[in-house]
């Protein structure tokens, strides 16, 4: 009977081998973002079997395309392959593309996208903050993807932003090059046409830094930085500045210098200021405030508060978390906490900076997790994800709730909660920016094909070779003037703790000894998921079998 059993679970795997060969035998997990400006430019990643000659196309929804050469160059053999990389240059605000990729003779589908709309303009827009979308590690069975975590995305898809930032912790093992791959396919549902930027969390780096880790060889950002990598950088949409830190790789001294001439350089050009990195400043959950980093705290938070930064986005905790608006609380400066003053907290001028924690994309959750730090305005432990809308004076935060962790999808058809907040616009060109139905002056609609006057098709594709108020005399004062939310269906909201140095390691099950919860929860999946991953194993047998080239843009 050992015998039958071992003969057919060969006979599958030989057959998934077979066909796996022919299924990734043309480019696959398609990925944009941005390398540059992000109102006339789209930067593309694919995958395939070796490196060949690749290109790429783009047209208007209507019109004829243009084609460019990708990048590709050698640098190793595993499951990810080859890289090929090709950017388009020359295209309009706001306005509505399609693109297709080619290797070794292959065309992909075509795939929609949307440009961003024009530095300093009016044009609303959304965009999606979220983490913490990786699988584990289990006994017997090896790496698990999250069951959520292609289900959210394509939530997020239909949600239709203009981006999506991603707060780190995409895999388990940054350095194995199996899990990355078995990630692509639910990233792909978004990244296919929505530019998708993420930050490396603790489990994304290796095995190396700059181009040898996997998460560089893989995903093409502005990499604008004193380093020039992808682990950290900055961006422009419409009058927002968003700003990638990388809190495990380079120096963060470093980076909060590099932040503050940023800063400056951006100081009257745009409205809103927006960070995304992996460690929390302030957190209830397990891994605490800064996770014990106060020297990292004392330098960047003064700068935050110097400059007037709206909001930070961070993951590493497996919760949702949002903090009223504060100044200060570290390198001895006292905290000062505001609340929103409409709303019960929600809604409302701030005074000082929104630290989110969003790290419910599809990990394990924290199951006991409590918002009970100072200053915490609103926790859940559900799987989540926030829809910022952009739109001159004010920033809408809507927290899509997609439910308890189980063996089922989520739903993610209701809110954990909606904050606005509201700022006079200094930047916004009213006449700029595509903000009428003609603010080119061609007497054409905006997004339309010739947004120049010029008779000529926009969008022509060049080739880019360059690749009320409390103050708190320090952090573990108590929140005795927060505004809380008192709802009837907030089991997370809390009383005020006054301690906000105890930290833990423990918040993602990060091989914490006696840390049993997160394997307690996955281990029902194992006997679900034994055959799958049988034939997984035997697929990246496939794989190592034959003579791959993963590649890199030069």
């Amino acid at each position: 009977m050992r015998g039958i059993r071992s003969l057919l679970v060969t006979g599958l795997a030989l057959t998934f081998c077979l066909s796996t060969s022919m299924v990734e035998a043309k480019p696959r997990w398609p990925r944009v973002s941005w390398t540059g400006p992000t109102h006339t430019t789209l930067t593309v990643a694919w995958t395939d079997d070796a490196a060949s000659a690749g290109s790429a196309e783009v047209r208007p929804l209507s019109g004829a395309a243009t084609s460019v050469t990708a990048a590709a160059a050698s640098t190793g053999t595993s499951e990810l392959d080859a890289t090929f990389v090709a950017r388009f240059t020359g295209l309009s605000p706001s306005s509505s593309y399609e693109y297709r990729v080619q290797s070794a003779g292959t065309w992909s589908a075509w795939y929609p996208f949307k440009t961003a709309p024009a530095p300093g303009g009016c044009t609303p827009f959304r965009f999606v903050a979220g983490g913490d979308s990786r699988g584990e590690e289990l006994p017997i069975v090896g790496y698990q993807p999250s069951r959520q975590f292609a289900d959210i995305m394509s939530s997020i898809a239909a949600q239709s932003p203009i981006f999506v930032l991603h707060t780190g912790d995409f895999v388990r093992t940054g350095d194995k090059a199996d899990q990355w791959a078995e990630e692509m396919p639910a990233l792909e549902r978004v990244s296919k046409s929505i530019p998708y930027f993420m930050i490396m969390g603790n489990h994304d780096d290796g095995p190396g830094t700059g181009a040898a880790a996997r998460f560089n060889s893989l995903l093409e950002y502005p990499a604008d930085g004193p380093d020039k990598v992808d682990d950290y950088y900055s961006f422009v949409v419409g009058n927002v500045l968003l700003v990638g830190m990388s809190t495990y790789t380079y120096s963060f001294d470093a980076q909060i210098d590099w932040l503050k001439t940023l800063l400056v350089a951006h100081k009257t050009d745009v409205d809103w200021r927006v960070l995304f990195f992996h460690t929390p400043v302030w957190s209830s959950g397990a891994h605490g405030n800064n996770e014990g980093d106060k020297a990292r705290a004392a330098k960047l938070v003064p700068i935050l508060d110097e400059f007037g930064v709206d909001v930070v986005f961070h993951g590493h905790d497996h919760d949702y978390e949002r903090f009223h608006p504060s100044k200060g609380g570290w390198g001895g400066v006292p905290r000062v906490i505001t609340p929103l003053p409409l709303d019960g907290g929600r809604r409302g001028v701030a005074n000082g900076t929104t630290y989110i924690v969003t790290g419910g994309a599809g990990a394990l959750v924290n199951p006991t997790f409590s918002a009970s730090s100072t200053g915490s305005a609103k926790g859940s432990n559900h799987l989540h994800y926030v829809i910022a809308d952009a739109n001159k004076d004010q920033l809408k935060l809507t927290v899509r709730d997609c439910g308890s962790q189980g063996l089922g999808g989520p739903s993610c058809s209701g809110d954990i909660e909606v904050v606005t907040l509201l700022k006079a616009s200094t930047v916004c060109d009213p006449g700029g920016g595509d903000a009428g139905a003609d603010a080119g002056g061609d007497a054409l609609a905006d997004g339309d094909v010739d947004a120049g006057a010029d008779s000529a098709t926009d969008g022509a594709a060049t080739t880019d070779s360059a690749a009320d108020t409390t103050a708190e005399p320090d952090a573990s004062a108590d929140d005795t003037g927060s505004v809380d939310d008192a709802t009837a269906d907030d089991a997370t909201d809390r009383p005020p703790v006054p301690n906000e140095d105890v930290t833990d390691s423990g918040g993602c099950g990060c091989d914490i000894p006696g840390r049993s919860a997160p394997l307690g929860r996955a281990l029902p999946l194992a006997g679900l998921s034994a055959l799958l991953l049988v034939v997984r194993r035997n697929r990246a047998g496939c794989a190592r079998g034959r003579h791959h080239i993963r590649s890199r843009s030069a």
